[in-house]
């Protein structure tokens, strides 16, 4: 099973015992929506900290040779 899988199962999931929530009164669509949303914007500030917790940054000197390979920061590709 991939990541992609395992968060998309846990989106459902979150859906599910929102939609359960909805129907016994306790929350409206509404708020459901808005929860779901900001513990999706939480979690993947939480991961981006984690992921970068303990990194850090070539040297410049280092950086500037060229057979050092780079790493996009934003993408993770290597390039040479």
């Amino acid at each position: 099973m991939t990541s992609d899988t395992i968060w998309q199962i846990i989106r459902y999931i979150l859906i599910a015992a929102g939609s359960f929530a909805t129907g016994k009164g306790w929350v409206t669509a509404d708020q459901v929506t808005t929860i779901i949303g900001a513990l999706g914007s939480l979690f993947a500030v939480a991961w981006g900290l984690f992921v970068k917790a303990g990194t850090s940054t070539v040297p410049a000197a280092t950086g500037a040779r060229a057979d050092v390979p780079t790493v996009s920061q934003a993408t993770g590709a290597v390039s040479k």
